[in-house]
């Protein structure tokens, strides 16, 4: 994959992949690892077909100290053309090209960043924490945010707390998610889920806060914890979260969140992409 990291799937094997000369090869391993490691004891069959798309898969081997007994390297010179075919609920690249190219097709893709020091995670429960606008939902609120300012911002969202926002890139890795939780709660796992997702934005606790709650019902989704900083930076919640990996559209909240030392994956989606925001929420 010309040195570039891949991590395909959830509702069939997580995949990633690296080549022997990778500099980030150490970091790929642990940080894919930590996230998986929670997840171990659950059953993740493969449910492709060979014919879906001509690539080659390798089982590799954990190195010493692993304990996962499966990795799923898949192999392919038209990135595009397999998550097509195999309709990935997740893609991650350390190659920015690549990861817009997957969300112009309608695919969720991050791109994930490389770090020389990662933060402890839990071993027995994987966290995702997730952005709010331009990530799970669409950017519209951010646009009124970026062209009228704050207080435009506040009166649309106001006006249309009881409409649901479009769907952002990721709202179909938190159904993902959330399929996998309600199967686990059926089985009688749901105060000790081994999967919790986390809402961390910086819209208020008022009418901008609420239309994001009520969009997440009206789409019959569930998230375990929800936090409305309402502008301030979102390191010290994330600290006291412990994510396993992170989501958001805005580079200065995932440089605070990679300062110490959480998996953090920049979403290149929405307005914010192209304009630079005019205040201290901003992301909406």
């Amino acid at each position: 994959m010309d040195g570039q990291m891949d991590m395909i799937g959830m509702d069939r094997w997580t995949s990633y992949g690296w080549t022997d000369e990778c500099p980030d090869e150490a970091f790929l391993r642990r940080s894919c690892y930590d996230s998986l490691r929670p997840l171990q004891s659950l059953q993740w069959p493969y449910r492709g077909n060979k014919e879906q798309a001509a690539v080659r898969k390798l089982i590799v081997h954990p190195t010493p100290g692993e304990e996962l007994s499966i990795v799923h390297v898949c192999k392919t010179g038209d990135h595009i053309d397999y998550l097509k075919a195999n309709h990935p609920n997740l893609y991650l690249s350390t190659d920015p090209t690549k990861v817009r190219e997957a969300l112009n097709e309608g695919i969720a893709a991050a791109t994930m960043f490389a770090q020389e020091n990662l933060a402890e995670v839990s071993e027995v429960q994987l966290r995702v924490a997730f952005d709010g606008d331009a990530v799970l939902f669409s950017d519209e609120s951010e646009q009124i945010f970026t062209a009228q300012g704050l207080e435009k911002f506040h009166e649309h969202e106001k006006e249309n707390e009881n409409n649901p926002m479009n769907h952002g890139p990721l709202k179909g890795f938190l159904e993902a998610l959330g399929k996998l939780q309600k199967k686990l709660h059926a089985k009688g796992q749901r105060m000790d889920c081994p999967i919790r997702t986390y809402l961390v934005t910086t819209r208020d606790a008022g009418s901008s806060g609420f239309r994001a709650l009520k969009t997440l019902r009206l789409w019959d989704l569930e998230i375990d914890e929800g936090y409305f900083l309402a502008g301030s930076p979102k390191g010290p919640m994330l600290e006291k979260i412990q994510p396993h990996i992170f989501f958001d559209d805005m580079m200065s909240h995932l440089t605070g969140a990679m300062q110490l030392g959480i998996v953090a994956c920049h979403v290149p989606y929405g307005i914010s992409q192209r304009e630079t925001p005019r205040g201290p929420q901003d992301e909406a």
